[in-house]
Parts: C-alpha cells; sequence; structure tokens
C-alpha cells in the first residue's frame, strides 16, 4: 500500500513550535509554520502566521504570512499579506502587497530581459 499522494511528494512542512537550522531543497512546495535557520529552496514557500525564516530563501512563489529575515527571491511572484513581515534584501518578478504588511531593505526586480549593453561613444578618425 502507497501512503503517498500526489499532492505529498516532495514537499516539506515545518509545523508550529518546531525549529530547524540547515540548508533545504524541496522540489516542490515548503510550508513554514516553526522557525528555520539556514536556506531552503522550493518552487513554492508559503510561511504561516507563525512562520520565521532567518537565512536564504529562494521560490518561484513565496506567500508570507509570518515573517522572513536577510535574503528573499520570488523569481515568479511574492505575496506579502496583512500579516506578513520582510526585511532585508528581496528580489522579485511581482509584487503584491496587503495593507498592514511590513516589507524593510532592498528591493530588486527580477526580469527575463537580459541587461542593456553598455553602449561606445562614437568616434569619428580623421585622415
Amino acid at each position: 500500500m502507497n501512503d503517498h499522494s500526489p499532492e505529498v511528494e516532495g514537499c516539506f512542512t515545518v509545523g508550529a513550535g518546531v525549529s530547524v537550522k540547515g540548508t533545504f531543497s524541496v522540489p516542490q512546495r515548503a510550508i513554514i509554520n516553526g522557525t528555520v535557520e539556514g536556506e531552503i529552496t522550493a518552487k513554492e514557500l508559503l510561511i504561516g502566521t507563525s512562520g520565521k525564516i532567518t537565512g536564504k530563501v529562494s521560490a518561484e512563489i513565496v506567500d508570507v504570512h509570518g515573517e522572513v529575515n536577510d535574503t528573499l527571491n520570488a523569481s515568479k511572484a511574492l505575496i506579502l499579506r496583512a500579516s506578513g513581515r520582510a526585511q532585508g534584501a528581496i528580489g522579485y518578478a511581482e509584487l503584491e502587497i496587503e495593507k498592514g504588511a511590513q516589507l524593510r531593505g532592498t528591493l530588486t526586480v527580477i526580469t527575463d530581459e537580459p541587461a542593456p549593453a553598455a553602449t561606445k561613444p562614437l568616434v569619428r578618425s580623421t585622415s
């Protein structure tokens, strides 16, 4: 008998009251209701109201109801809920902030477009 359902495979959950430290690579969804210190990479990341992450966070979609500090990169979308707090170096492709949310730090828009090439000044030669 297989106890794994498709929606749970590749997922990681830290329950309320649980503290973990380390580097975590999650293929699908990570749900954080406890405390994480370190680095977490996931496809989707949900930080619950009691959740707190201190360290480097990287995911396509980040939904913050709790707290994240240090470095946060959301390659598709960052959603900061009314109860959410984000502080540090924050990169995002799309940003949604609810009234009451707290956001402090350096914000950088992540784009798929390459940086424009430096232009050279025109030089005329005289012969």
